[in-house]
């Protein structure tokens, strides 16, 4: 890739603070010296620049754009120019494009049962455009050290807490969880998998293992009974 030349240009946002573009760029660019991103909304003559930075790869440049409101109807119009030159012209729609901020403040709980209740809160205030919004989410959790067996759970309903049941485990084993969303009248993209949250289904007796035990032994003990009974009478 030759400087300037730019591929994968694309944007999306939190509906919330932020509208975030980014762009692939040869090895060496120096996003914040070589590219501006100008943008202005579609029922506006007045023009802003977003100076972008380079990622943690220097690969790809990233723009972060504050608009000062979020509506469904909103457009932008961008222009990025590299050194001057306008080398790409794009329209936005920010309703269009949200993904959405990741669930936070998992906790994880075992229950009476035996079962374990994943909790979370919604990363929106009450203020937000997205707040009570229709929402999705997908539960992922798998065993510490076995990072590649996933199991994953998809929750089409309004909800707040999700239970892992203890049949899905294995005992003795630590487990990780985590979670991610999607507003289902924005569905344009999935949020990132939230924090994770880390328990241990532990061994533990519980009462229908002393029964499982329980039923086998008494009847070994009543033939055995019976056994000794018969030969007691014989003799």
């Amino acid at each position: 890739m030759t400087a300037g030349h730019i591929q994968d240009f694309a944007c999306f946002t939190d509906f919330d603070k932020e509208l975030i573009c980014h762009w692939k760029v040869a090895a060496q660019t120096n996003c914040s010296k070589e590219f501006q991103l100008w943008y202005s909304k579609e029922t506006s003559s007045v023009s802003n620049m977003c100076v972008p930075e380079n990622e943690k790869d220097s690969l790809r440049c990233t723009c972060t754009i504050y608009p000062d409101y979020f509506v469904s109807g909103l457009t932008y119009i961008l222009t990025l120019q590299f050194n001057g030159t306008v080398m790409w012209n794009y329209s936005v729609t920010p309703a269009l494009v949200v993904k959405p901020r990741a669930p936070k403040n998992l906790v994880i709980e075992e229950t009476e049962n035996g079962n374990f209740n994943l909790s979370w809160e919604e990363s929106y205030s009450s203020s937000s455009l997205l707040s009570g919004q229709p929402v999705i989410y997908e539960v992922k959790y798998w065993r510490k050290q076995h990072p590649t067996e996933i199991s994953v759970k998809a929750i089409n309903y309004q909800a707040k807490s999700f239970e892992i049941t203890a049949s899905s485990l294995k005992r003795g084993y630590d487990y990780i969880a985590s979670l991610r969303c999607n507003y289902t009248d924005y569905p344009a993209y999935w949020s990132e998998w939230s924090e994770e949250v880390e328990f241990r289904y532990e061994y533990r007796v519980k009462a229908e293992d002393i029964l499982q035990m329980a039923v086998p032994t008494s009847c070994i003990l009543i033939v055995a009974g019976s056994v000794i009974c018969y030969f007691c009478v014989t003799k």
